[in-house]
């Protein structure tokens, strides 16, 4: 438990530093164009792929998985969202800061999917990503699960770059405010305790499969190159999840 409070401290000091890095030297706009362009020569189906996996309704659907054995992380998930939601929708209002396509000339980026223009900072996709990245150090303990968890949820947020819809401030920002609101999603839990009756966790359960039947038939992510990513994902994690409800639902 506070090694996982320490690796996601770490997290925070060393995006902010790199936050104010990019901000003081100016090198935002650099940096996108950098990256963005080095993005341009791989498959943008990776990209497409990546980015799905830090859509909000992924993040909340493989949830599910730990229905039975860890409802303290999906309660502590709950928290993480209402926060995260929060904190981004008032940051995005009150800043408005354009995205790339509205500054630069469209020729000069390399765009996968919907050209975005306002509510730029901080990156949404990077804050859901790494709030459920930060919620899973509490799970695995070892230190390649945390690397490759740490290291997937960095390569969504470059994903953010790649598809040419985020500054780099953006993304760090995001990766910065997530982890942070993992944290406190975990803290509440661990101070507060959660409802630990049955009755409660097969409904958030049954939300949470019905969740990914939605994810699985009806939601449009908005990039056509990771809809059978989407299919699967969903799939998969709606399979496993079915079992755990069961396994929940039999248990005395």
């Amino acid at each position: 438990m506070k090694s996982a409070y320490k690796i996601n401290l770490i997290l925070v000091l060393a995006f902010l530093v790199c936050f104010a890095f990019v901000l003081l030297t100016g090198l935002n706009k650099a940096l996108f164009l950098g990256i963005n362009s080095l993005g341009a020569y791989i498959n943008p189906f990776i990209w497409a792929n990546l980015t799905f996996l830090g859509d909000t309704m992924a993040a909340c659907a493989i949830m599910l998985l730990f229905i039975r054995k860890r409802p303290d992380l999906i309660w502590s998930g709950i928290f993480a969202t209402l926060i995260a939601t929060l904190i981004v929708n008032i940051i995005k209002s009150y800043f408005d800061i354009p995205r790339p396509p509205a500054t630069i000339d469209k020729n000069l980026i390399f765009i996968i999917g919907p050209s975005l223009y306002r509510h730029s900072f901080p990156s949404g996709h990077t804050v859901t990503i790494f709030a459920l990245a930060g919620i899973l150090m509490f799970y695995f303990r070892s230190f390649l699960s945390r690397l490759s968890i740490v290291l997937l949820a960095f390569l969504v947020g470059i994903s953010r770059i790649a598809v040419g819809v985020h500054w780099p401030a953006d993304v760090l920002a995001g990766a910065a405010l997530g982890t942070v609101c993992a944290v406190t999603g975990v803290f509440i839990v661990t101070k507060l305790g959660w409802n630990r009756n049955k009755s409660v966790q097969l409904i958030i359960g049954f939300l949470l499969i019905l969740l990914d039947l939605y994810l699985l038939i009806f939601y449009e992510s908005k990039y056509e190159q990771a809809i059978y990513l989407q299919y699967f994902f969903a799939f998969t994690v709606l399979v496993a999840g079915i079992r755990e409800y069961y396994l929940l639902l039999r248990k005395g």
